[in-house]
C-alpha cells in the first residue's frame, strides 16, 4: 500500500473513480450490504448463495474496512457502501466518496439504533435532524470543577434534506406500514457505551442522567446511534468544488453550495426504555424491506440531468 498525499491520504486499494455512483446507500455491516445487493438489477437469486455478492455487480473491499457494491436499481446507477461503526468511519466515507464522484450526490444511511421513544424493536425511525453527543474528557480530569463542567457535550442540530426525509417516510410506510415508521431527532454518540448511557461499573462514566439531559436538550430526541450526525453535518458543509473542477479547491473559487444531499433511517434494534432487543427473525423480515424503500428513495431524488452526474462512459455501471 502506497500513499502519496499527506494532506489527503486516500486508500490506494479502495474504490476509485467510476466505481462509485452518485446515489449511495450506506450501512455499517458488510453482511447487510450483501443482503441489500440482492435487490439490484440483474441478480440471479436462484443461483446466488445468501451470503455471496451477486456476480453481475461490481464489488471492492478496502484497507479502510469498507465494502463497496455498485450496480443499478430500476436502471439507475446506485452503490452500497458498508463502513463499519462510528463517527470517524462516517467521516472517512463521506470525504473520500466526495473526492472520487463527479457532480451532486445523495447519500442515505440505513442503520440500527436504540429507541428513546415509544417505537418498538423492528420499527423504523427517519430522523429529520441529528445532534452529536461527545464525552467531555476534561470533566474526568483530577482538577476538573465538576460543579461547572458537564460530563457530556451536546451539539446543535443539523438537518437532513427535508425532501429525502419525506420520501423515506412515504416509502418506508408503504413497505412496513405507517404505524411502524417514526420521525424525530436523532442523537449521534461518539461511543457505543458511555455516550449512549450504557452502565459499566468497570469505568467512571457519570452518564446515569444522560437520557434526561438529552431530552432536556431536545425534547423530540427519539434515537441513539453512532453515525448520522456526521453525515448530516458534512452534507451541510460540502462545497460545490466537485461541480466546477478540482482546481476550485486551490484558486479560491469554490461554489458555496452543498453538493451532497443526505438522509437516514434506522431499524430499532434496542428499546432503551424497556431494555428489549430485536429478534433475529425481525431483522430478517425488516432489513430487505427497508433496503428496498431506501433504493426507491434514492432514485426518486432529482440530482440533475445525466450530464451533471458522474460520466457513465468508463464506469462499472456502463454495461
Amino acid at each position: 500500500m502506497s500513499m502519496t498525499n499527506a494532506n489527503f491520504p486516500m486508500d490506494p486499494e479502495g474504490t476509485k473513480r467510476g466505481e462509485l455512483a452518485n446515489r449511495i446507500l450506506t450501512v455499517g455491516d458488510p453482511a447487510r450490504a450483501i443482503i441489500l445487493s440482492r435487490s439490484l438489477d440483474g441478480v440471479d437469486l436462484e443461483n446466488t448463495p445468501p451470503k455471496t455478492i451477486p456476480s453481475n455487480l461490481f464489488s471492492c473491499s478496502s484497507h479502510r474496512g469498507f465494502l463497496t457494491i455498485t450496480g443499478r436499481f430500476k436502471g439507475v446507477p446506485v452503490s452500497i457502501v458498508a463502513i463499519g461503526m462510528g463517527v470517524s468511519m462516517m467521516d472517512f466515507f463521506v470525504r473520500e466518496s466526495r473526492a472520487i464522484v463527479d457532480g451532486p450526490m445523495v447519500i442515505i444511511r440505513l442503520g440500527s439504533c436504540g429507541s428513546l421513544s415509544d417505537a418498538k424493536v423492528g420499527d423504523i425511525h427517519v430522523p429529520s435532524g441529528s445532534y452529536l453527543v461527545q464525552r467531555n474528557v476534561d470533566y474526568f480530569a483530577d482538577d476538573s470543577d465538576k460543579s461547572v463542567v458537564k460530563p457530556y457535550h451536546l451539539s446543535k442540530i443539523f438537518q437532513a434534506d427535508p425532501k429525502i426525509t419525506q420520501t423515506l417516510i412515504k416509502n418506508m410506510s408503504a413497505k412496513l406500514g405507517k404505524e411502524h415508521v417514526w420521525s424525530g431527532i436523532n442523537a449521534t454518540a461518539d461511543s457505543f457505551y458511555s455516550s449512549q448511557g450504557r452502565q459499566d461499573n468497570n469505568f467512571v462514566d457519570d452518564n446515569q442522567d444522560l437520557f434526561t439531559e438529552l431530552i432536556k436538550h431536545e425534547p423530540n430526541t427519539m434515537t441513539l446511534e453512532m453515525e448520522t450526525f456526521v453525515l448530516y453535518h458534512l452534507a451541510k458543509t460540502s462545497t460545490g468544488a466537485s461541480l466546477v473542477g478540482s482546481q476550485a479547491l486551490v484558486n479560491g473559487s469554490i461554489k458555496k453550495t452543498s453538493s451532497i444531499k443526505a438522509g437516514a433511517c434506522m431499524m430499532v434494534f434496542a428499546q432503551r426504555k424497556t431494555n428489549a432487543f430485536i429478534s433475529k427473525e425481525d431483522v430478517v423480515r425488516v432489513e430487505p424491506l427497508a433496503g428496498e424503500a431506501v433504493f426507491e428513495s434514492l432514485i426518486e431524488v432529482h440530482l440533475g440531468d445525466d450530464q451533471d452526474l458522474h460520466p457513465t462512459k468508463g464506469s462499472v455501471w456502463e454495461n
